[in-house]
């Protein structure tokens, strides 16, 4: 919304001028629209944690494992271990940095009723 262009979001039935330029104005509040600085993103690239998969093969191919703070999108062929992935990331997430995790916690949510 906050990148969407006011024209646009007149065009959705229901939504005012007026609604439009709250929204906006909202929006920009919560997404930071404004110029990053090359020391601004270093410092927030210094942050990111690699969660180690719980394979060293593995992780070497992506890199020492994969990073915090982004989306990682799993697919594969029925039976690959997609899912027995997603329980480790589980697991690991939360172990002490030293030990590949990420001193986090997880959340998982199965949408297919496979988490046994």
């Amino acid at each position: 919304v906050a990148y969407a262009p006011k024209k646009q979001l007149i065009a959705i039935k229901g939504i005012s001028e007026a609604k439009a330029d709250k929204l906006l104005n909202e929006a920009i509040k919560l997404v930071p629209m404004g110029f990053t600085t090359a020391t601004e993103f270093h410092q927030r690239r210094s942050e990111i944690v690699q969660i180690t998969t719980g394979s060293k093969e593995l992780d070497k191919l992506l890199g020492g494992g994969v990073e915090t703070g982004s989306i990682t999108e799993i697919f594969g062929e029925f039976r690959t271990g997609k899912t027995q992935l997603c329980h480790t990331f589980a697991v690991t997430c939360q172990l002490p940095v030293d030990q590949g995790g990420g001193e986090g916690k997880a959340l998982y949510v199965d949408t297919e009723g496979t988490f046994r």
